[in-house]
């Protein structure tokens, strides 16, 4: 979080708690069955036990964990404690019913609508899952495939612009104003940087007591016992969500706290006439705001004495806990962690894992987990979403996932994570290329311009491999100049005979097929598109290879196909009746690897 010139800190994190900032105040019901049960012993996700103690720029070192720069430790470091029950002393609730819904939703940008705009970035394209209370979804994918703004759409961070976002069957792309930043307590995020997402001109204390602030929390609830319907005036209003009310009163007026809460019965004032309750409050609500802070910070790891003091006298580790105790400070029932282990070394890693488990045990929480390591995603995640280019193209139990994937790009994915035995030759699906524009993306399956297992022409079922994906390497090429418009410089130079920006599309071609054995008839199309790009009008070498190598992948966006017993779903054309499926499609691993051996 930045802070402006003159030195005073700026409110942008209280927009964001309240408004718009950093803290963020049927076939598919099978797939969204409740997940695996996860244990929360202190190991790393391959399940080695890490070492602790982190050195601070200072050279000082802590027990047990992270540091602050002045050399101070904490009880404990970055230790967490498991197998806590919820402060009820209750057990908390399993994976059940849909808590978050999302139908069709889209997240354009650069909407410019005029004759001379640009098409929008696709950055969330027509995506549709569920999130189940009390789970844990894994979102994965390579960078740009739209994972932080699919997971910034969801807490309204950004605007949707078109489909769905049910949270409890309520659709919150619609709030806006008051609305929204009432429903903002229930949904909130922890962001991928701890350092740049904390002002370093607050303390921690008021970082974390900011969205308390902004929402005038504690926002009380009560109700009287053995009354259906109650109404309740002063400071505190009728409980109209399922949760656990603040207060519970007794007809004789004898009030009982919710154990979360820091407030004692003695300290509320409460009078019951028939079905009316008035309360009144006896302490003031800085004082509730400040012992839940303190309550917060001994949750995550840190100490009491940690309250004074500013973000930049801590480590990574122990800012990131910072942020974690921030998003829960109005007792979200949804977060969205954005990465909130990718900037921490392994050690700390392991700690704030196992400190997101036991928290989401402890407050019945519901994670959505955007994360690049796959392991880490294996080892914390029930079910896992695969993403690419906008798109999820895969959704189902993490472990079958892992073990038995059936999208080709999940296989593609999967097949990059490091082997960590030496001896063992791992064989792997390389991708040649990058990922289209998502200005441009492909018409039919987004991935249908990398895949190396896209449903062929019947004229060239039998083409060598090798190949096929120089042909489709080609047509990204001659894709990408398409969506390059020449200047009155580039013009100039044709009409001069000079060289301009696509006079190496020949060049491209003889490289690419320079070395493969290629038909005659494919080479002909190939040299043919290569001219039309020099004669500058790619648009007619992309008309003619799509005519030409154009098939069911390029042309059709694939459905939704259910490839298991537990309802895991894949989109994949291979999955119709009338081709192989992708498990039975084994590319020349070995030639991928080879010919990407320059990229």
């Amino acid at each position: 979080m930045s802070t402006d010139s003159s030195g005073t800190a700026e409110t942008a994190e209280a927009e964001t708690v309240g408004e718009e900032s950093d803290t963020v105040d049927g076939e598919r019901a099978a797939s969204d069955t409740a997940g695996r049960e996860r244990g929360t012993s202190e190991t790393t996700p391959s399940g080695e036990t890490t070492p602790s103690g982190e050195t601070t720029p200072n050279g000082d070192t802590t027990t047990g964990g992270d540091t602050t720069t002045g050399g101070d430790t904490t009880t404990g470091g970055d230790t967490t404690t498991s197998g806590d029950t919820t402060p009820s002393g209750e057990e908390t609730a399993a994976v059940g019913e849909p808590l978050v819904e999302v139908r069709g939703l889209k997240t354009y940008y650069d909407e410019g609508g005029g004759p001379f705009s640009d098409p929008p970035v696709k950055a969330v394209d027509d995506v549709s899952f569920d999130i189940h209370r009390g789970e844990t979804l894994g979102l994965v994918g390579e960078s740009g495939c739209g994972k932080t703004t699919l997971g910034r759409t969801l807490v309204q961070l950004e605007t949707a612009t078109a489909g769905e976002v049910r949270f409890d069957g309520r659709d919150v792309t619609t709030l806006s104003g008051r609305e929204l930043k009432t429903w903002r307590r229930k949904a909130q995020m922890v962001f991928q940087d701890p350092e740049s997402s904390l002002n370093d001109r607050m303390t921690v204390g008021e970082i974390v007591r900011e969205p308390l602030d902004v929402h005038d929390w504690p926002n009380l609830t009560a109700t009287i016992e053995g009354v259906e319907t109650a109404s309740v005036t002063g400071d505190a209003s009728a409980l109209d969500t399922d949760r656990e009310p603040d207060l519970t009163v007794t007809t004789d007026g004898e009030v009982s706290v919710r154990d979360s809460l820091p407030l004692d019965a003695e300290e509320v004032d409460a009078t019951v006439s028939g079905s009316t309750l008035e309360v009144d409050l006896l302490v003031d609500k800085q004082k509730i705001r400040r012992d839940r802070v303190r309550f917060l910070l001994d949750r995550v790891g840190l100490r009491e004495e940690h309250y004074f003091r500013y973000p930049h006298q801590f480590s990574g580790g122990q800012r990131q806990r910072i942020g974690i105790a921030r998003s829960l400070a109005l007792e979200p029932e949804f977060v969205v962690l954005d990465e909130p282990v990718s900037a921490l070394d392994v050690s700390v890693q392991a700690k704030v894992l196992n400190l997101l488990d036991d928290l989401q045990a402890e407050f019945d929480l519901t994670y959505l987990f955007i994360a690049h390591d796959l392991s880490v995603v294996r080892h914390i995640c029930d079910r896992v979403a695969v993403m690419y280019l906008g798109n999820v193209m895969e959704l189902g139990e993490t472990e079958e996932l892992f073990s038995n994937p059936s999208n080709p790009y999940t296989m593609s994915l999967l097949s990059a994570i490091p082997e960590p035995d030496p001896s063992v030759d791992k064989e792997r699906i390389t991708l040649r290329g990058s990922p289209p524009s998502p200005r441009d993306p492909p018409t039919g399956c987004p991935f249908s311009t990398r895949c190396p297992m896209t449903v062929r022409p019947e004229a060239y079922a039998t083409v060598d491999d090798e190949v096929w994906q120089r042909v489709q390497e080609f047509r990204g090429v001659v894709r990408e100049r398409t969506r390059v418009s020449r200047s009155l410089v580039e013009v100039a130079k044709e009409k001069l005979g000079l060289e301009q920006r696509y006079s190496d599309a020949t060049e491209v071609a003889d490289d690419l097929f320079a070395d493969v054995d290629t038909p005659g008839r494919i080479r002909e199309v190939i040299d043919e598109a290569a001219q039309s790009v020099v004669d500058g009008d790619p648009e007619r070498a992309r008309d003619l290879l799509d005519d030409e190598f154009g098939n069911v992948c390029g042309e059709e966006a694939p459905e939704e196909h259910v490839v298991s017993d537990t309802g895991r779903w894949s989109r994949c054309h291979r999955h119709r009746g009338d081709h192989d499926a992708p498990t039975e499609v084994v590319p020349d691993v070995e030639a991928f690897a080879e010919a990407q051996s320059d990229d």
